[in-house]
């Protein structure tokens, strides 16, 4: 077993970060292809794959807000819910136009 202590500067970080970085978006974008072939070719309810990709973004927010790696402002906050509640009725509305 080797005692030696591995090193990290910030370019290996930021790369290392970088790779996490893509690694999350192929991941989130093709769950949400599986959500759209679900949806349209199969006939199924995607809400578990919907919850999914919600909570570990919301996860990784938090994380990066507790650690201060961006800012919190009650600005975004209202910003986020308002655009929620916008998505919200305009799938009420196309659920309403598709019966």
């Amino acid at each position: 077993m080797n005692k030696n202590e591995v090193v990290k500067d910030e370019r290996f970080v930021a790369v290392e970060n970088a790779s996490f970085k893509l690694g999350y978006s192929i991941l989130s974008y093709g769950i949400l292809v599986l959500i759209v072939v679900r949806s349209l070719l199969l006939n199924q309810t995607n809400w578990d794959l919907f919850a999914l990709v919600i909570v570990s973004s919301f996860a990784a927010t938090i994380y990066q807000i507790k650690n201060k790696t961006i800012s919190f402002s009650w600005k975004w906050v209202v910003l986020f819910f308002g655009v929620m509640a916008l998505s919200a009725l305009i799938v009420l509305v196309i659920m309403m136009t598709r019966r």
